[in-house]
């Protein structure tokens, strides 16, 4: 039997409520990815198993290339690349977001240093072309005729393989779990498997299409700065902030809110907020907050690095 194009799903033409369904079982898509491809339509949101799929890829033979974009490299992210145990490539998609002045050499080096990543690095643009966008050439050179398409919810893994394959046969969407089983593609002497997408703790599920560029508050005493509307940072003492941010709405409040945790920043350090970017903080401060369990991290844009 054939698997639908779109999600990987084997076809099925008997059960019009169970994944895989189409009418026609030599159509390309099941009724579910031709209404997503056409309309834009996602009514049931699937539940993808990230063990299941990780446990699959280390049973496998192959190399992995992992994709994780800018603004979504964290603590959880990382460690999904880490639990994978066969050959792995960190690839960091939509690299055309970074500003020019952040240069690959000096990324790759905080990647090593604060998330202590040991394997080769790759930069992927959506806009243009980067050498390293040709797998099939990395493949040659490892001498592996087997790659895997792994990474998070929105980083872009389909836009990557249509771009490799010349061919839209491959949904690209915004919604989450768009691909549910393996996809495999046969490009050239290699296979190439485009694999579901990991999704974690996103706060903002809003896909990065532009470049991030930094703004940068003075922030007084007692002020409360507020991103997205949703997410409350409140300074007792005076500061400096940066934000590298996928959201546009950021404002700030001269009121004392009732915030439940804390996060303590120390000097020129990183503040992540999963899926909407981070805030760079210039002075050492315990921030009141309502969000749980902020990572703190190096500043990405330091000289140290």
């Amino acid at each position: 039997m054939n698997k639908c194009m779109g999600c990987g799903v084997l076809l099925q033409d008997k059960d019009e409520k169970a994944l895989g369904y189409t009418p026609d079982i030599n159509n390309k898509y099941c009724k579910r990815c031709f209404r997503l491809k056409n309309y834009g339509e996602l009514n049931k949101e699937d539940v993808v198993d990230k063990d299941k799929i990780i446990n699959k890829i280390n049973r496998s033979k192959g190399i992995v290339f992992f994709l994780i974009d800018y603004l979504n490299i964290n603590r959880e992210t990382i460690n999904y690349f880490k639990k994978i145990k066969i050959t792995k490539v960190l690839v960091l998609s939509k690299c055309d977001t970074l500003r020019k002045e952040m240069k690959k050499e000096k990324i790759k080096s905080w990647l090593k240093a604060v998330y202590k990543i040991e394997e080769d690095i790759l930069f992927i643009s959506n806009k243009s072309n980067y050498e390293s966008n040709n797998i099939l050439e990395y493949l040659k050179k490892t001498n592996f005729n087997t790659g895997y398409i792994m990474g998070i919810t929105n980083a872009g893994k389909s836009t990557f393989i249509n771009k490799l394959i010349n061919k839209n046969n491959i949904i690209v969407s915004d919604k989450e779990n768009t691909t549910l089983d393996f996809i495999k593609l046969k490009i050239d002497n290699y296979i190439i498997y485009d694999t579901p997408g990991l999704s974690y703790t996103n706060l903002s599920n809003k896909i990065i299409k532009k470049t991030i560029k930094p703004i940068s508050y003075v922030i007084k005493e007692n002020t409360c700065l507020v991103i997205d509307n949703n997410f409350k940072f409140y300074f007792k003492n005076k500061n400096k902030v940066t934000l590298y941010l996928n959201v546009p709405i950021v404002k700030k409040e001269y009121k004392k809110e009732d915030l439940k945790y804390e996060v303590n920043a120390f000097d020129n350090s990183d503040i992540v907020i999963s899926g909407v970017g981070f805030m760079n903080v210039k002075e050492e401060a315990l921030i009141e907050t309502n969000l749980a369990q902020l990572e703190v991290r190096k500043d990405i844009s330091g000289e140290e690095f």
